[in-house]
C-alpha cells in the first residue's frame, strides 16, 4: 500500500460524506438551486485565488528548478485558467463584478484557506503540499463517481465534466506520485505531519459544501 493509498483510506468518511453530500448530489441530479451554486462560485473563486497563492509560497520552499518550475506553473495555472472559468460561468449566472468584490467570505473558506497558510508558513514544500492535495484529488473522484450523471441542467453538465475529463486525471496522478515521493524521503514524525494536514484539508473539504448548501454567513445560529 502506497503513503496515498493509505492516506485516501484513511480519510474516507470525509469522501464518502463528500459523495453523498446534498450539494453534490444536488449538482448531479439537477436539483440544486442555482442560488446556492452562485454562492458556492463566488466563495470558490476566493478560495482559488489564495490556492494559487499558497501554490507560490510553496515555490519559494523548493529544492530544486524542476519542483520550482511545477508550483509556479501551477499557480499560473490557477490564476489563468481556473478563475477564468469562473469569469465565464459568473456571467452565465449574471453575478458583477461588484457583486463579488461585496461579497463576504465564509467562515468555512477562512478556516480552510488559513489552514494551507499555516501548512505553507511552518513548514516545508511537502506538508504544504499535503494540504493542498485533497482539493484536486477529491474533485477529481467526484467527477468520476458521477461522470454518468445526467443533471438536465448546463452549468452542472459542465462542472462534471471539467472534474472528470482524462487531462485532469492525469494531473492527479501526477500529484500523487509527488506525494508518494515525499513521503518516501519522510520521517516517521513528518509523515504523521502530512497525515494530519492532508486529513485536515479532507475535513475542510466536507465543511465547504456544508458551506455553501446553508449559504453559511457570520451570523451565529443562536441569534438568527
Amino acid at each position: 500500500m502506497t503513503f496515498c493509498d493509505e492516506l485516501r483510506k484513511e480519510t474516507d468518511i470525509y469522501w464518502e460524506g463528500s459523495f453523498q453530500h446534498p450539494f453534490v448530489k444536488g449538482i448531479a441530479d439537477g436539483t440544486l438551486s442555482i442560488d446556492k451554486f452562485k454562492y458556492y462560485m463566488i466563495q470558490d473563486a476566493f478560495y482559488l485565488k489564495h490556492y494559487a497563492k499558497v501554490l507560490a509560497f510553496a515555490a519559494a520552499k523548493c529544492e530544486t528548478p524542476e519542483e520550482f518550475a511545477y508550483y509556479t506553473d501551477m499557480a499560473k495555472f490557477i490564476t489563468e485558467a481556473e478563475l477564468e472559468l469562473h469569469h465565464s460561468v459568473f456571467l452565465e449566472l449574471n453575478v458583477t463584478p461588484e457583486e463579488i468584490e461585496q461579497s463576504e467570505p465564509a467562515p468555512g473558506a477562512i478556516n480552510y484557506i488559513n489552514h494551507m497558510y499555516s501548512a505553507v508558513h511552518n513548514g516545508d514544500v511537502a506538508e504544504a503540499f499535503a494540504a493542498m492535495m485533497p482539493c484536486p484529488w477529491l474533485y477529481l473522484e467526484i467527477g468520476l463517481y458521477y461522470k454518468d450523471a445526467k443533471p438536465g441542467v448546463k452549468l452542472y453538465e459542465d462542472w462534471i465534466a471539467m472534474y472528470s475529463n482524462e487531462d485532469f486525471q492525469a494531473t492527479i496522478q501526477t500529484q500523487i506520485s509527488m506525494m508518494n515521493a515525499y513521503a518516501a524521503a519522510a520521517s516517521p514524525e513528518k509523515l504523521a505531519i502530512l497525515k494530519s494536514h492532508f486529513k485536515n484539508s479532507c475535513y475542510y473539504e466536507l465543511q465547504f459544501w456544508e458551506m455553501a448548501w446553508t449559504k453559511e454567513n457570520w451570523v451565529p445560529e443562536t441569534v438568527r
